[in-house]
């Protein structure tokens, strides 16, 4: 009779809805990349439309004011390595160390790294379109009507034309590692205990 049951601390219950909600997030991560990787053309709603405006921004980025900048080569090359190379600035970002030595956020930073795979695969799609010029452009023409392909004018400078298929073969083999490891390290992560999660993020 003097036993009282033993009752959830608020605590304890918040951490509990955290990892419930982070294995959420990474099943609708693991579904968008299924999805992505099963499509034609590598699209996700409304994430695919923000990837394309990084990638016109990049373009400008490396020609500020209409100024070339670094040359025409990394003009064109800098839409597709802004839109690769963008997420991965969070991923630096949450991996910081804090001033406590603390407070890395991993499970955060494989998320952002799931969205520089799933931009490396956008940019393998548009790689091995290069020479058939079957894509859609921004400006509503073909690669085959324009010639404002990216990849047939990067790959025709650096002599790789003919190898547009094998090459974006490679960018899509990487762009699937980089997600399956994302997504299995977000389940390790969001199953990690509270302290757990802390010394993983002070040690190294």
């Amino acid at each position: 009779m003097g036993a009282t049951p033993s009752s959830v601390r608020p605590s304890d219950l918040a951490r509990t809805s955290q990892t419930y909600a982070r294995l959420a997030l990474t099943a609708v991560l693991a579904l968008l990349a299924w999805v992505a990787f099963h499509n034609e053309y590598g699209y996700i709603s409304l994430l695919s439309d923000i990837d394309l405006a990084i990638h016109e921004f990049g373009h400008m980025l490396f020609m500020p004011f209409g100024i070339q900048f670094l040359g025409s080569t990394m003009m064109i090359l800098g839409g597709s390595l802004t839109q690769v190379a963008f997420p991965l600035v969070f991923v630096g970002y949450f991996l910081r160390k804090q001033g406590d030595g603390g407070r890395r956020d991993l499970f955060a930073a494989m998320v952002c790294l799931w969205w520089s795979g799933i931009n490396l695969l956008s940019v393998a799609i548009y790689c091995a379109d290069s020479r058939a010029g079957q894509l859609m452009l921004i400006d509503g023409s073909t690669g085959q009507e324009s010639d404002g392909h990216d990849w047939n004018n990067l790959l025709t400078r650096w002599g790789l034309l003919a190898h547009d298929t094998a090459i974006a073969r490679w960018m899509r083999a990487i762009a699937f590692v980089v997600c399956v490891g994302s997504i299995i390290v977000t389940i390790w992560t969001a199953l990690q205990q509270p302290g757990e999660r802390v010394v993983a993020a002070t040690e190294s």
